[in-house]
């Protein structure tokens, strides 16, 4: 059985340091990219001597640290040696047990720095569920793919995060005393959202008898439901983006593919008139959205970046489990992840009503 998923709340990541120096919006990003872990009595967290780049911070239960030359301290949630990381020097100079029972997170300490020095736009960590099942050992062939699984199975995968509009409309959106000036404020802080809407607005699918010339005025006809996928839309034309110049063509092809299958969506939506059209054209852009990761990650091996073949293999054999870890991580409904999980399962069949993965 997978294990549930639950995330922190920005307000818990707040009485720990120094994620007290965040921002509201930055807290925001980290709370959508972790998820709380619980280990038994006895496991061990942290190695003596390791290297890798997190933070470890204890949220509920105790812990034992041994150094190298037997010294044992221990660490209580209720004390307050535990907001702040545990054992965090690298290379490790503690093994980390659990006493009892604990809860705790891993903050990935790439992600960590980026959001502390402000440069963390475009990117954020998530921690994936290890898949279910074992890979194939023929997809270890090259060193992305190795990269990949040893990131996932750490749970220290780096992922594109929602474009902040998107996140600050989402917030918005959740608020019951929320109206069409409200929203506008928000989409108004991209003057070129805000352009694409009222453009959207005023096309023939959207018109009314007279055109509209503001962003409020663009929400109140489209409705806050609609609004608020058309902005997820413009938006994630951010992601698709890549600073290596061997992969641009990659990107820009995943860019066209995925916006054409989002066009047959919302067509096929609108014919059959059981879905809705725009929630269609939105599981058609994210159907491939582990890829743009899977991209992302490729910059670093230009060994895999020039093979078309041996790229094209890791984006087919990874695909699902990080579009599916992205989509959680960013907080959205089941039917769109499993349209990233079911994209290309041709033969998939399944009990009940078609839904947005069978199209």
């Amino acid at each position: 059985m997978n294990e549930q998923i639950t995330h922190p709340s920005p307000e818990m990541l707040k009485a720990y340091q120094p994620l007290d120096r965040l921002d509201e919006v930055q807290r925001e990003l980290l709370a959508r990219s972790l998820h709380i872990h619980s280990a038994g009595k006895g496991t061990t967290l942290i190695h003596e001597g390791d290297s890798a780049h997190f933070s470890l911070y204890l949220l509920d239960g105790r812990l034992r640290l041994t150094s190298a030359d037997g010294r044992v301290s221990e660490v209580d949630s209720s004390t307050p040696q535990s907001r702040s990381p545990i054992a965090n020097l690298i290379p490790r100079r503690y093994t980390v047990e659990a006493m009892t029972t604990v809860d705790y997170l891993m903050v990935d300490g790439g992600l960590l720095e980026a959001l502390m020095s402000g440069e963390s736009e475009g990117f954020t960590a998530t921690e994936i569920p290890t898949p279910s099942g074992p890979y194939d050992q023929t997809t270890t062939e090259n060193n992305l793919t190795n990269a990949l699984l040893q990131d996932l199975e750490k749970d220290q995968l780096v992922l594109p995060s929602l474009p902040d509009v998107a996140i600050r409309l989402g917030r918005a959106m959740r608020d019951e005393n929320t109206n069409a000036r409200k929203l506008a404020n928000v989409i108004q802080t991209d003057p070129a959202i805000t352009t694409k809407l009222i453009r959207a607005a005023n096309s023939p699918l959207y018109a009314g008898v007279t055109p509209v010339d503001s962003c409020a005025t663009a929400i109140i006809r489209l409705g806050a439901d609609t609004t608020h996928k058309l902005v997820l839309t413009f938006a994630l034309r951010e992601l698709f983006n890549t600073r290596s110049s061997v992969l641009k063509h990659q990107m820009h092809q995943l860019w066209v593919h995925s916006v054409k299958v989002s066009a047959v969506s919302f067509v096929l939506a609108k014919i059959t008139d059981e879905f809705n059209p725009e929630h269609a054209l939105l599981a058609g852009l994210l159907h491939d959205i582990g890829k743009v990761a899977i991209l992302s990650y490729a910059e670093r091996f230009p060994e895999v970046a020039n093979d078309d073949e041996k790229l094209e293999q890791v984006m087919s054999d990874m695909r699902e489990p990080i579009g599916s870890a992205i989509l959680r991580s960013w907080g959205f409904i089941e039917d769109l992840i499993l349209v990233a999980e079911e994209a290309e399962n041709w033969l998939r069949t399944h009990d009940g009503a078609a839904d947005y993965a069978d199209r």
